[in-house]
């Protein structure tokens, strides 16, 4: 699935940005973590169904990115994967001429995914990322 497509009644972003993004990671991120990344845009869901206000295009670069630290790319790193794909997201972001605080809530919706008892708490796209991410690996929400 990618820009355009629809997952459970939800259209994903179809922009030249969330086309880039998909494209972006889907080489490095092979297909097994591509369709997950694309899976936590299931968040979108949820989001609509508690009535939050997101812009759905970062939400699914978020999505996308959320996980591409983990990729080979990073292989040598010393940062958390989380913070390798929050950086890279934020470069994608700025190379695409999105405002700088579109580019840091997207950083820190990936950097803290996957800190349990953070992002519920933030803005509702770092909600989103942490929940859409949960929901596809424990099926929780």
């Amino acid at each position: 699935m990618s820009a355009g497509d629809e997952l459970s009644g939800i259209r994903i972003a179809d922009s030249k940005l969330a086309r880039d993004a998909a494209q972006f990671v889907r080489g490095p991120e092979g297909d097994f973590l591509f369709q997950h990344s694309t899976r936590v845009y299931w968040a979108a869901l949820a989001g609509d169904r508690r009535g939050l206000t997101f812009d759905p295009e970062l939400l699914y670069v978020a999505a996308m990115f959320h996980d591409f630290g983990l990729t080979a790319v990073y292989g040598e790193s010393h940062l958390r994967y989380e913070v390798d794909g929050a950086n890279a997201a934020r470069d994608f972001l700025r190379s695409h001429g999105i405002p700088e605080a579109d580019s840091e809530r997207v950083w820190l919706a990936i950097a803290l995914h996957t800190t349990n008892g953070i992002s519920a708490h933030l803005f509702p796209l770092a909600a989103l990322v942490a929940e859409g991410a949960n929901m596809d690996l424990v099926g929780a929400g």
